[in-house]
């Protein structure tokens, strides 16, 4: 059903309103109901208790002694609201009844043991009537005293209370329905106004604010919070829009260079040493740009949550010779050495591939920012099973430590402005890393060098 949202509420509201409509009719006329039956009840037994105290018994015989005052009662008129009685005796025949019954006679029980009501239609109408046994002196049952009272009054209020419910029923709901779609509409107002900006809002033009209710209620707490995502929004895209920017301009540096390498190679002959050292410059950039390729790679597996890790037992003396040998030709170009201070037979948990990219981008980092003549030191402590890789380059401020790992983050290194990053490998890293429950740890100096720790879970058992 595609109703409108100010229909849906109308339409949710007027079932609401009916079923209550109906709980509090059915309690009115319950208690009516059961209040007008319980009045009658108690006018049959008031009636009861005023002959029953003009009977005698004798034996088996049944004497009823009118007096004047009651005999000039309604018990002689049968046009409004008559009361009638008859006493039957043990064989079953009317004795005595009021006059107001002519040749007619009330229902009889032929045999009764105790007083009860019941509801009857006599010559027409519709009576309220109580039988009650009449006992001698010896508590013998003789006969039975039969005691009606009309039921029109009382049937008439319960059939008008029906009629006007159910004349007024729809006529409450339809108009309930009209107030409600008002109201709602009236409700809803500042969301259309929302919808109408944010309808307008688009890539180019996130600067746009959701207008502030004046009242502090849930549409109020909704602008807050999608004027705060847009911000957020806005915030995301203009990074996005600069890292763009960045990765543009860190990819066409290399291909610049790579070009200019090879116009200049081209230009003339040269001896075998001048090329070699140009294609080495190439090989550089080009070296450059696939790293960066794979960042970006990483990145977008991370985001997209396409990462499948498969934690098993693994040497790390293994994966840590494997990583220096694949950086062994770029340490010669900075005459960097790296040592490995690893048992040969130390294992531990984790996911080998994205651990290798772990270690190989905190190489990587040591690398690109180390001195000339540098060292890169990986130890292994058995005691806090941490794996420290540690250089002695220029350092980290203190200032910038708390946002390394944040996503193309870069600080600022006037020792080393050339270095070419676009803030990717420190977050590609934090993420590996707790994917696998790897803690990472970070001690920095500057001028003196920086060391990343790799704590791993418990021993393995052999």
């Amino acid at each position: 059903m595609n109703l409108r949202l100010t229909n849906r509420i109308a339409l949710f509201n007027t079932v609401a309103a009916a079923i209550t409509m109906l709980l509090v009719f059915s309690a009115v006329y319950s208690t009516v109901y059961i209040t007008s039956y319980r009045h009658m009840d108690s006018d049959i037994r008031e009636e009861m208790e005023e002959i029953f105290s003009q009977i005698t018994t004798r034996d088996d015989s049944i004497i009823l002694s009118l007096n004047t005052e009651w005999e000039e009662r309604e018990h002689n008129q049968a046009e409004v609201n008559p009361t009638f009685f008859q006493i039957v005796n043990g064989q079953g025949r009317v004795v005595i009844h009021s006059r107001n019954l002519q040749n007619d006679h009330l229902l009889y029980a032929t045999s009764l043991n105790s007083e009860r009501f019941f509801n009857v239609e006599f010559n027409g109408k519709r009576l309220r009537q109580g039988q009650f046994p009449i006992k001698n002196k010896s508590g013998k049952i003789i006969g039975q005293l039969d005691v009606g009272v009309s039921q029109e009054e009382s049937v008439l209020i319960l059939s008008n209370l029906r009629s006007t419910f159910f004349i007024a029923f729809p006529l409450m709901l339809l108009l309930f329905y009209f107030v409600t779609s008002l109201a709602a509409s009236r409700s809803i107002a500042p969301l259309k106004k929302l919808i109408e900006i944010t309808g307008k809002m688009g890539y180019n033009n996130m600067s746009a604010r959701l207008p502030m209710p004046q009242h502090h209620d849930e549409i109020f707490q909704l602008s807050t919070t999608i004027n705060s995502l847009l911000e957020k929004i806005e915030v995301g895209l203009i990074r996005e829009k600069q890292i763009t920017a960045d990765i543009s301009h860190e990819l066409r540096t290399p291909l610049t260079g790579i070009k200019g390498t090879l116009e200049v190679l081209i230009r003339k002959t040269r001896d075998s040493q001048q090329y070699e050292n140009k294609i080495r410059q190439v090989i550089q950039e080009v070296d450059y740009m696939n790293r960066t390729i794979d960042e970006l790679l990483h990145l977008a597996r991370l985001d997209s949550g396409n990462v499948t890790l498969q934690k098993a037992p693994l040497l790390i003396h293994e994966l840590l010779l494997k990583v220096k040998n694949r950086w062994l030709y770029r340490f010669g170009g900075k005459n960097i050495s790296m040592e490995i201070d690893v048992d040969s037979e130390e294992m531990v948990h984790a996911d080998y591939a994205s651990l290798e990219i772990i270690i190989d981008n905190l190489i990587s980092n040591a690398f690109k920012y180390g001195y000339v003549d540098g060292r890169i030191s990986c130890l292994w402590n058995s005691s806090e099973r941490k794996l420290i890789i540690k250089d002695n380059g220029p350092g980290i401020s203190q200032e910038h430590i708390p946002y390394i790992f944040n996503r193309f983050y870069k600080a600022n290194n006037p020792d080393n402005p050339s270095v070419q990053s676009i803030g990717l490998g420190l977050y590609i890293v934090k993420t590996l890393a707790d994917l696998q429950e790897i803690t990472i740890e970070v001690e920095s100096e500057v001028n003196k060098g920086t060391s990343f720790s790799l704590c791993f879970l418990s021993k393995i058992l052999s």
